[in-house]
């Protein structure tokens, strides 16, 4: 009955409705809304309320319970967004059910028509859109499909499609051709409907090749049958067909009349597509009747309507890419993930093996390594010691190199150690600035007494950090800026200012400054600056602070020259503050 576009199948689709939810049953449900979706889409000509139904049944059922109908719910969905005028949306869901069906290994008789329909309606879209892509291929297929399995009513279809790509073509007798095969079918079928579609369509063609009066008794009998059944859409299509004919016949006033019409139609179907091309005839047919004033207000509504179809199918092409692109990256990666799951175990399996390993090494390190050094600077001391007054002057200064070697390879120990154990075990808290400046002042209190050196702190925040890391990040430059300082008056200031987004602490110190070709150098493990005196340490310190600052998505830099003091800047991100 909805195939035939009568209203009676309305309180059939609704009890059938009731039944379904009175069964609870997840099939019988999907298919009592595609019922009335269709009715909707072909019958009542309400395009969003069957969207809403087919959504609604797609949303409420798993694929696996909607069986053939979840199909026809993509189908409905399709026709009703392609009713509507919005290509790529119809596009999207025709597709949609179109993929499912093309992976199946074997289809039914039912399914293959199925198929068939996808392709036609596809082709269709396209055809109508002007995209002009895969038309014809699409088209073919349905054909072929249709053939095989005789089904007249639907090849029929096919037919009229196919005459309206050789059209396109400049193919106009072959078109007409196709145009009566389909006209043969309808009639050995008497199928009423069909025949309406075939002779607005031959109407059509008829019009196109400048053939009017046959073009005006086609398109009399096609559209007949529409307005008996009540087919706004396919009625609006042959008002605008005759419009033009009656037009190109000098009968302007009734042309006009008619594509009025149309546009009553199509607004009412909000058919933004479709009027469109109502309103740019009606401007060029009213400038021809010298109406200049209507033929502008048409024409400013043409534009308009141009600019929004524009407009809409950018946004729905864009987000249709971006879909399509997300969909395909989600694709590789699930592959990329699959096909390294082994290899990830592997690596996690070996990367346990390497972390105990380095344990091991943390231990030996810190026990094992320093005892033998503890050894040679005890036992070059007992050597010096039992030498008494018969050592030399030379002995005693082989003896302190071995001493002060043995020293240097321990602290060098001891800095590699802290270095190792800056990203284990860290313990992220509110940490007060203000107080760690304090401890830093008490733990370096000899070397700022030795030095007549001062630390000046202004005001400093509270943040989020580990605080022995912080204690060795501040106290590492304070100190070098001390150390490395040939002042009277040793100085380092610690000032801070924040920003919308960051945090910026700044370390400056008037001590012998930082060469420019150091200033990225002496991150790097066992650089050292050179100078013309020798001062103590490793080379470890200031890479230990760039470790901390990167750990907490910072940045460390230098800004200094030789002879002008140095200035490390901290940048944090503004989210480390409490």
């Amino acid at each position: 009955l909805i195939d035939r576009r009568s209203t009676a199948a309305l309180p059939l689709a609704e009890k059938a409705m009731a039944l379904a939810n009175e069964s609870g049953n997840p099939k019988q449900f999907a298919e009592a809304k595609y019922l009335l979706a269709f009715y909707h889409c072909l019958v009542a000509n309400n395009y969003d309320a069957a969207i809403e139904l087919c959504n609604d049944a797609l949303a409420k059922t798993e694929p696996h319970n909607r069986g053939d109908v979840g199909y026809k719910l993509y189908m409905t969905l399709g026709n009703s967004y392609q009713l509507k005028g919005d290509v790529f949306s119809a596009q999207e869901s025709y597709m949609a059910g179109l993929k499912q069906l093309e992976t199946r290994a074997e289809l039914s008789t039912r399914e293959k028509g199925l198929l068939a329909s996808f392709y036609y309606n596809v082709s269709l879209l396209l055809s109508q859109s002007e995209l002009n892509l895969c038309t014809e291929e699409y088209l073919q297929k349905a054909i072929q499909i249709y053939e095989e399995t005789e089904s007249h009513f639907r090849l029929s279809k096919s037919y009229v499609s196919y005459a309206g790509i050789l059209e396109r073509k400049g193919q106009q007798d072959k078109a007409i051709e196709f145009l009566f095969k389909a006209l043969d079918l309808d009639t050995k079928t008497n199928d009423v409907y069909s025949l309406a579609l075939t002779t607005a369509n031959l109407g059509i063609l008829h019009l196109r090749t400048h053939r009017y009066n046959e073009a005006l008794i086609y398109l009399q009998e096609g559209i007949a049958y529409y307005q008996d059944k009540q087919m706004a859409y396919e009625t609006g299509m042959v008002k605008v067909a005759i419009g033009e004919t009656l037009f190109a016949l000098g009968q302007k006033r009734e042309a006009l009349i008619e594509l009025k019409e149309s546009e009553t139609i199509f607004k009412r179907l909000d058919n933004k597509q479709e009027l469109c091309n109502v309103y740019g005839l009606l401007s060029k047919f009213m400038e021809e009747t010298g109406d200049t004033r209507s033929a502008l207000f048409y024409q400013k509504l043409y534009t308009e309507s141009l600019k929004s179809h524009f407009d809409i199918e950018k946004t729905n092409s864009l987000t249709r890419a971006k879909k399509e692109f997300e969909s395909e990256q989600r694709e590789k990666e699930a592959l990329l993930l699959q096909q390294k799951n082994e290899e990830i175990k592997s690596y996690v399996h070996r990367l346990e093996i390497s972390n105990n390993e380095l344990k091991q090494f943390a231990h030996v390190a810190s026990h094992d390594l320093r005892e033998p050094l503890r050894m040679i600077t005890s036992y070059m001391g007992l050597v010096k010691k039992s030498l008494n007054d018969n050592i030399t002057e030379q002995q005693t200064e082989f003896i302190n190199f071995a001493i002060g070697g043995a020293k240097r390879m321990e602290l060098l120990i001891i800095d590699l150690l802290r270095l190792a154990k800056i990203d284990a075990n860290t313990k992220v808290e509110p940490v007060k600035l203000k107080n760690v400046m304090t401890e830093i002042g008490l733990n370096l209190d000899v070397l700022l007494k030795e030095k007549n050196a001062a630390i000046i702190c202004d005001e400093l925040p509270e943040i989020t950090a580990d605080r022995t890391q912080m204690l060795q990040l501040f106290q590492n430059i304070i100190a070098n800026g001390i150390k490395y300082n040939e002042s009277e008056t040793p100085m380092v200031k610690v000032t801070c200012i924040t920003k919308s987004n960051e945090v910026e602490i700044a370390i400056a110190d008037n001590g012998i400054g930082i060469d420019e070709n150091y200033h990225e150098r002496v991150f790097q493990i066992f650089q050292r600056i050179q100078t013309t005196r020798e001062y103590s340490g490793s080379g470890i310190g200031l890479t230990i602070c760039k470790k901390i600052v990167d750990g907490m998505n910072g940045r460390i830099f230098i800004e200094s020259n030789v002879g002008a003091g140095s200035t490390f800047r901290l940048v944090f991100p503004a989210t480390i503050l409490v």
